[in-house]
């Protein structure tokens, strides 16, 4: 073999050696990515079991409180996040009273309660159950029920 020849055995070496690692390279991020996917279905479905269990746990201890007895009216959304006792309607009435009283429903205010030291007047009040099992609560007005609104009566 002289100088100008080419040294096939040599390249054909470095060659063979540089497919070997490439092809070792490759089989790593195949590896990396099905622990990624594994890892992130493992996440999205945990992820979406506490979602589901907070949200039935949430819909349990909170209400929405209407100014009037329609479903389009003005609301405010209440919750009790330590709940004391199993009656879920009584809770519901006395956080909604509660709204009512410092004036955040009833009065012209559209934004936070007027912060002006009155007790406001409060309705008396009766409580629907929704699709999706939040309490609703409305001031008695003109006769109008639950079934009216087209939702459960609790009591």
């Amino acid at each position: 073999m002289t100088i100008d020849e080419p040294n096939y055995d040599r390249m054909r070496d470095n060659l063979m050696r540089e497919v070997r690692r490439r092809r070792n390279r490759s089989r790593s991020p195949k590896r990396v990515s099905i622990f990624i996917g594994a890892g992130v279905l493992v996440a999205a479905t945990t992820g979406g079991a506490l979602i589901a269990l907070a949200s039935a746990e949430l819909r349990h201890n909170s209400a929405y409180c209407y100014e009037s007895p329609s479903l389009q009216s003005r609301a405010q959304q209440v919750g009790d996040p330590s709940p004391v006792g199993d009656d879920r309607v009584a809770r519901a009435i006395d956080l909604c009273e509660s709204v009512w009283r410092i004036g955040v429903l009833g009065g012209e205010n559209d934004g936070p309660p007027p912060n002006d030291g009155r007790i406001h007047p409060v309705p008396e009040l009766f409580v629907c159950s929704q699709r999706d099992g939040t309490l609703a609560v409305f001031p008695e007005e003109d006769g109008v029920a639950c079934s009216d609104l087209g939702l459960e009566p609790l009591r």
